[in-house]
């Protein structure tokens, strides 16, 4: 049986969800039309999202149509979401990208469609509210062109502008259906005359896009002989499934007009499960080895986990695409991500909160659940016990909006970090760990709204009261001249004493050149069953710098010379010494701060470039250049010290008016100095002393 799965994506707002409550009625496998506004939606289900009115989290329908499995997933449009969104990509094969029919191509819109480029991910388009005012088809489709540079063709010409929408031509069969008042499907009529000339045009491109697949239908097209309607359909099928060209459609969720007739082409025109023949992945026993496997239930078993829920009721939920072979239930496979064995439970068909059981073995193209697997994790591979593969990592999204947190009450630590791990085992995006350096525990996700909804979670069902602050930034320390010292340990108390002399040179490391540790001493002058301590000594005080007490990067040291004693000299006394001749030399080799620099990419409506850069450079940033990235969209690169971000999530929703986005990721470290440098020095020792007193 052919299998489908595509993942509906679209800026917020652009009905998604209101998509997907429609076609499952209208598919019949649900006799209430579910609707996002009042709280009913099928695939809204969860407390927050039916209290916010908005996706929060993925969800996934696994449904038959027409003779076909077609498995929906369907997710958020906030960026704050966007793990929820990476996680669906990797269980589907297909892109419904929404798009609202007045607003065109969004921020989100552009975010998507680049990473369907990157991924190779065919896309399909579904142009909503066309029957809006000042809705018009060739406006929209307009837009999708310039701003995205795509090679798109409509598959159904809209009659009716705006308001006045009420019919549908499908360009593929040359049908006409119009609307009346609740029906799920539309009537099918003659074409009006009025519109024949436009509908042939518009099938003359799509004929022509069709023709484009193969040297052989293009040469057939060239010669003016007719394509036939099964050539036109096979030659559609490869230039979206090469990502060649995208197909649109138009419609309205909120008028149910359109919905079934975009089922129906989806069917014809969506890529298999298996469109690929065959998958590149890595050898299990070596991962820089690649290997092919075949799309095939008759290969050997290969899934992704794609999503954990965590059920009050059930307890684990693992959400798993299978890619390859098939298994049946209660059988063992390897968890090769975790290197262990899963005995995989009872199987499941998922259906938004539900899960409905499998009378059947698993196959190739199939979503399924399972309940209480111990180890597997979102990302998971999981293989067949005789031939282990390794997927490559999900290339998920790098946190923008971090805040340290603790418990307001000590005693409730360990069950608030208890909470904290099992809201990131659910969201691959939310992040939990303890800084050693500045002894907090930091959570980190894509944006405010993300970490504010997890905290209430907590809080609501758990009592827990949490304290959050701005997390402290991992500075670092170096040395930007070279220098000279000598210590001489030495130390008598009766029986054998301590005794070690070593002289040191230092000197700058090119930025990132970590440590380099160099052993100069010639004619014995330390023995070599000691050098080793005196090494050891240099990288304990490495983690410790002279100007503000943090770690130590990009120095090189050198041993040139010391002295010993035959009774008194052991490895403890050269460690010692070696510590605190680097401390001299560092004192000696004017030390300096370096601070976390990010490249950062912004992304803004037009009209607010001016207020970007501008704060931009207030944080010290260095504006590298700014990218047209389409519908009015610019992308601002730029490099900006972390210390100035640690709340550009809340402050680029203010200047943006909630509309712009941002990404980042750690680049390098550079010097700070002057009053920046005193203040943090000053802060750094009053927050120690306020340590010390409470320990």
């Amino acid at each position: 049986m052919r299998k489908i799965n595509i993942v509906l994506t679209g800026h917020t707002s652009v009905g998604k969800t209101s998509f997907l409550d429609t076609a499952l009625y209208d598919m019949g496998v649900t006799d209430t039309l579910g609707k996002v506004d009042d709280g009913k939606s099928l695939s809204d289900f969860d407390e927050e999202e039916i209290k916010r009115r908005i996706s929060i989290k993925s969800s996934i329908f696994s449904t038959l149509y027409r003779d076909t499995v077609l498995n929906f997933l369907d997710t958020p449009g906030s960026a704050d979401f966007a793990g929820e969104v990476v996680s669906a990509l990797y269980g589907a094969d297909s892109m419904l990208l929404l798009i609202d029919a007045v607003n065109g191509v969004e921020i989100e819109t552009s975010k998507l469609w680049s990473r369907a480029q990157k991924m190779e991910y065919p896309v399909l388009f579904f142009v909503n509210k066309i029957d809006k005012e000042n809705a018009d088809y060739k406006s929209v489709l307009e837009n999708i062109r310039t701003n995205l540079k795509a090679h798109i063709f409509p598959v159904v010409l809209p009659v009716g502008k705006g308001n006045s929408f009420n019919g549908l031509i499908d360009l593929i069969e040359m049908k006409y259906y119009t609307y009346e008042g609740g029906k799920k499907k539309g009537k099918e009529q003659d074409i009006p005359q009025e519109h024949m000339a436009e509908a042939q045009d518009l099938r003359g491109a799509l004929i022509e896009i069709a023709a484009e697949s193969t040297d052989e239908l293009t040469e057939k097209y060239l010669e003016g002989e007719t394509l036939s309607d099964s050539e036109v359909l096979t030659g559609l099928q490869q230039m979206i499934q090469t990502q060649k060209a995208s197909p649109v459609f138009f419609g309205s969720c909120a008028l149910n007009r359109g919905i079934s007739e975009t089922l129906d082409l989806i069917i014809q025109l969506a890529p298999s499960s298996n469109y690929r023949g065959k998958i590149k992945v890595l050898d299990y026993a070596d991962a820089s080895k690649e290997v092919e496997i075949a799309q095939s239930k008759d290969a050997s078993f290969a899934g992704i986990v794609i999503k954990t829920v965590i059920d009050q009721f059930a307890g684990k939920i693992t959400f798993l695409r299978v890619l390859s072979g098939s298994f049946k239930p209660e059988e063992d496979v390897m968890n090769c991500t975790q290197e262990r064995k899963e005995r995989l439970s009872k199987l499941s068909l998922p259906f938004g909160k539900n899960q409905v059981a499998l009378n059947r073995n698993a196959e190739e193209g199939d979503i399924i659940t399972f309940t209480k697997l111990p180890f597997a994790e979102t990302g998971d591979t999981l293989s067949s016990l005789e031939r282990p593969i390794k997927l490559p990592e999900m290339q998920l999204p790098n946190p923008i909006y971090s805040l340290a947190i603790k418990a307001k009450n000590k005693k409730e630590e360990d069950k608030l970090n208890s909470l904290l791990q099992r809201a990131a085992e659910e969201d691959i995006s939310f992040k939990v760990e303890f800084n050693n350096e500045t002894k907090q525990t930091v959570i980190s996700g894509m944006g405010e709204q993300q970490i504010n909804i997890i905290l209430s979670r907590i809080k609501e069902k758990n009592a827990i009261e949490v304290v959050t602050s701005t997390p402290l930034v991992a500075y670092r320390e170096t040395v930007t001249t070279s220098s000279k010292a000598d210590y001489k340990h030495k130390k008598q108390s009766g029986g054998h004493g301590q005794y070690g002399q070593v002289f040191l040179e230092i000197e700058p490391l090119e930025r990132g050149g970590g440590f380099a540790f160099i052993d100069k001493i010639v004619g014995g002058a330390i023995p070599k069953q000691y050098i080793p301590g005196v090494e050891k000594g240099v990288k304990e005080a490495l983690e410790e710098g002279v100007v503000a007490g943090y770690p130590v990067v990009d120095v090189r040291t050198a041993l040139v010379f010391g002295s010993f004693h035959e009774v008194d000299s052991s490895e403890l006394s050269f460690k010692i010494a070696g510590r605190q001749a680097f401390k001299l030399a560092m004192e000696k080799a004017k030390p300096t701060l370096l601070e976390p620099i990010m490249d950062l990419r912004v992304y803004v409506n037009d009209k607010y470039t001016g207020d970007i850069m501008s704060d931009l450079n207030s944080k010290r940033g260095r504006v590298l250049g700014m990218d047209n990235v389409g519908g009015g969209i610019q992308m601002i690169k730029a490099k900006v010290p972390m210390a100035e971000l640690l709340k550009y999530a809340i402050e680029l929703r203010a200047i943006t008016s909630g509309t712009g986005s941002f990404e980042m990721e750690f680049s390098n470290y550079e010097p700070i100095g002057g009053k920046i440098a005193e203040d943090i020095i000053k802060e750094t020792m009053q927050r120690r002393e306020e340590l010390a007193k409470e320990k």
